[in-house]
């Protein structure tokens, strides 16, 4: 089917309904009822919904015919044989937003979630992609809360948002695509790892723009966004068994004697036991490191990466007489990160190790 056929069926719901003179174009706030239609190669026509009254509209596309998604959003599919079902539920939901004073608007953009797949498709590894609609302006804050990139968190704290599309690629790193109002481009960063604690010590990466194009916008994500996320997360990890160490030091400078251990040390070991082979894997992949680099972090990759493993004394005293500050020394030499004013962790500075709150997970 050509695309002006689909953009046909599209705007068929909105002449049904008409655009009430007095309804702003913009919908920037929660006092509306709203729904724009997109279409997508994969989904059809997707439909999407701003404003306070949000469940009376999806209540109408349900009625209408619409189908609910996994991402949770109503289509209808443009299939040769479903054409005439199609039809029939834009006509219905013309006649329902019509009598209810709904606008119902035509989305001529690229749908993002289309876009998303596809430049999923040229980025390294598996990700997986979904649509997430934030039909009031609060609801944006959300995916905010959770976002490092600068560039992108003040976006989302500054102007309406309606739709992002997101990527998670199964190590867990989680990039957001959202939409430039002003240009075919899209605007994408990185969200805060769920299981590091917020720290103002490292350089967030920061966020790309990029073309529509899928396969040069990932090239630019590839080369700038991911290498930098990488970095940033190796050095929260690398900043919290700094943190660690100084802090057993101070409050239990005999932990590495033989006999029972504090429950704090054995804790933090075992934080150690976690993100040591992660560290290892980070340096190696991106750092510039030599023989005895290279042996350094396959000693301590064997140790902690063995599953049998546990937080024995003779353990505990190889990390703290050592091991630990050579593996944070080498990160940081290897891999140097814009951190100018992270303060030295003398005794003025050491707090207790703790997990800490992270941002809302309301999002996930």
């Amino acid at each position: 089917m050509s695309s002006d056929r689909i953009d046909a069926l599209a705007r068929a719901a909105v002449t049904n309904a008409g655009t009430p003179a007095e309804r702003s174009p913009a919908l920037e706030d929660d006092s509306e009822c709203a729904i724009s239609l997109s279409t997508s190669s994969r989904d059809g026509i997707v439909a999407l919904v701003q404003g306070r009254d949000w469940r009376w509209a999806h209540h109408a596309l349900d009625t209408a015919g619409f189908t609910k998604t996994a991402d949770g959003h109503r289509c209808l599919p443009l299939k040769g044989e479903d054409l005439d079902h199609t039809r029939d539920a834009l006509h219905t939901l013309g006649v329902l937003t019509q009598r209810a004073g709904v606008r119902v608007t035509a989305n001529t953009n690229l749908y993002i979630g289309d876009f998303a797949r596809d430049l999923s498709e040229h980025l390294p590894g598996h990700w997986d992609v979904t649509v997430e609609s934030y039909a009031l302006p609060t609801w944006q804050g959300d995916l905010a809360s959770w976002m490092w990139s600068p560039s992108l968190k003040e976006a989302l704290n500054q102007r309406r948002v309606p739709r992002a599309a997101m990527l998670k690629h199964s190590d867990g790193t989680e990039l957001a695509i959202i939409e430039d109002p002003r240009a075919d481009r899209f605007h994408v960063g990185a969200l805060h790892p769920k299981d590091l604690f917020a720290s103002g010590l490292v350089t967030p990466p920061a966020g790309v723009t990029i073309c529509s194009t899928p396969a040069v916008a990932a090239a630019d994500i590839t080369s700038r966004l991911l290498p930098a996320y990488t970095r940033a997360v190796l050095h929260r990890q690398v900043n919290a068994v700094e943190k660690d160490l100084a802090w057993i030091r101070r409050a239990h400078p005999d932990a590495d004697a033989r006999g029972p251990l504090p429950v704090a040390v054995v804790e933090a070991f075992v934080r150690f036991s976690e993100s040591g082979p992660r560290i290892c894997g980070s340096v190696h992949r991106v750092g510039k490191l030599a023989q005895d680099d290279l042996a350094l972090l396959q000693q301590i990759n064997d140790v902690v990466a063995d599953p049998a493993v546990g937080p024995r004394p003779e353990l505990v005293n190889w990390w703290l007489r050592g091991a630990g500050d050579r593996l944070v020394a080498l990160a940081r030499r290897a891999v140097p990160d814009a951190e100018p004013n992270r303060p030295a962790l003398g005794p003025a500075a050491v707090l207790p190790p703790t997990s800490g709150p992270g941002p809302s997970n309301a999002h996930r």
